[in-house]
């Protein structure tokens, strides 16, 4: 115990003497480093006779540690100038550097004319996920987040963005996906509206998501924890996925929705988001989520429980696809936090999920303990 205290003392005492380094012409440094003990016990819904394992590794259980630049600059007449360059770190791999790029763009914004920024950009749908009572934790347990078939629904590179000026607590977002390559046109479009006054958020959002397929990381399939080092991807699974619906030249649609309030001694959040395709082959994914979060003094609490249902075209037998028929998801998350100043927490995060209507029931349970310092 004596040595963990010293050593979150330190790490803290690390990130207090480069928080907030301020370079040439306002650019500013930041970042996050999390790091946790992280148990995974899947049972695999693709295997008919049902095999469990157990995985146990270092993670990034609560967010993904990273790096970045970050800046504004005043160019006159009312415009102002930004710019973001992000990069992934992983603490816990020490044999090569990881290569994803996140949020590096450039922008403009004029007061009563909005914002265009131009690279990659978080979408609009990914900020909504934020609003769970847990964030964005990183193994992904809420069952709304496996409405999510492609990384491209969660970071959008070659795109545009435009987000309007505030109006009596709205703002309106828009933001456009150019494709990578030519064969691989993975065009993404979204429009949705936010809105804060006082104690209340809200969000809607609907994306588009051309030429992919639509699938789901099922309870029990490799996810984005330990598990994902070193694993055969086994018969039925679609880049570590099960194919729900719809083939590679679907159109995913989504629409996504949150509601939060802060009562003061606790806040409240519900989530709801569908997955589809439009085209013959027909297919969905439905789920909601309510959570509850109690800050108390350094302590707080965070739960959330889901439901959600898959309508799912693929029932031919013979093919991975089948799989994944018909059925139903659900999942528990419960996350305590000990903020031992405004930058530094350590952690415990447990998830327990299931899905049914498969080859086998699948289950995942994660139990994560660690800590996180943003600077």
């Amino acid at each position: 115990m004596k040595k963990t205290l010293v050593a979150l003392a330190t790490l803290s005492a690390i990130g207090s003497a480069f928080a907030d380094v301020d370079v040439s012409g306002g650019i500013k440094l930041y970042g996050v480093l999390d790091q946790a003990v992280t148990q995974q016990t899947l049972r695999n819904p693709s295997s008919a006779t049902g095999i469990t394992t157990t995985y146990t590794g270092m993670f990034a259980s609560q967010a993904t540690s990273r790096i970045g630049f970050k800046g504004n600059r005043d160019l006159g007449d009312g415009i102002k100038g930004r710019i973001q360059a992000e990069i992934q770190i992983e603490p816990d791999n020490s044999t090569q550097l990881p290569a994803a790029n996140r949020g590096t763009f450039v922008g403009l914004s004029k007061e009563g004319s909005g914002e265009v920024l131009l690279g990659t950009q978080e979408t609009t749908a990914y900020e909504v996920f934020g609003m769970d009572v847990n964030g964005r934790v990183e193994y992904k347990p809420q069952v709304w987040r496996t409405t999510t078939s492609n990384n491209i629904q969660d970071r959008a590179n070659n795109s545009l963005k435009y987000i309007s000026p505030e109006i009596g607590g709205f703002t309106v977002h828009l933001h456009k996906g150019f494709s990578d390559t030519a064969s691989g046109p993975n065009t993404f479009f979204s429009y949705g509206v936010k809105f804060h006054k006082d104690n209340l958020r809200a969000a809607f959002v609907k994306d588009r998501l051309e030429n992919a397929q639509a699938s789901y990381k099922f309870a029990g399939v490799m996810n984005a924890g330990p598990s994902k080092e070193g694993t055969t991807v086994v018969t039925g699974q679609s880049s570590t996925a099960m194919v729900y619906a719809g083939a590679v030249t679907s159109e995913i649609n989504r629409q996504i929705g949150s509601v939060s309030y802060d009562f003061g001694s606790f806040s409240a959040n519900y989530l709801y988001a569908k997955s589809y395709v439009t085209d013959s082959n027909v297919g969905s994914l439905t789920t909601n989520t309510v959570g509850i979060k109690v800050p108390y003094e350094k302590i707080t609490f965070a739960t959330s429980f889901g439901k959600g249902t898959i309508d799912s075209y693929s029932t031919n037998s013979g093919s991975s696809a089948s799989l994944a028929k018909d059925g139903s998801i659900t999942d528990w998350t419960t996350g305590i936090y000990y903020n031992i100043d405004k930058a530094t927490n350590v952690y415990f995060l447990y998830s327990s999920s299931s899905v049914s209507g498969q080859l086998q029931d699948g289950s995942n349970k994660t139990t994560a303990i660690g800590a996180r310092y943003n600077f």
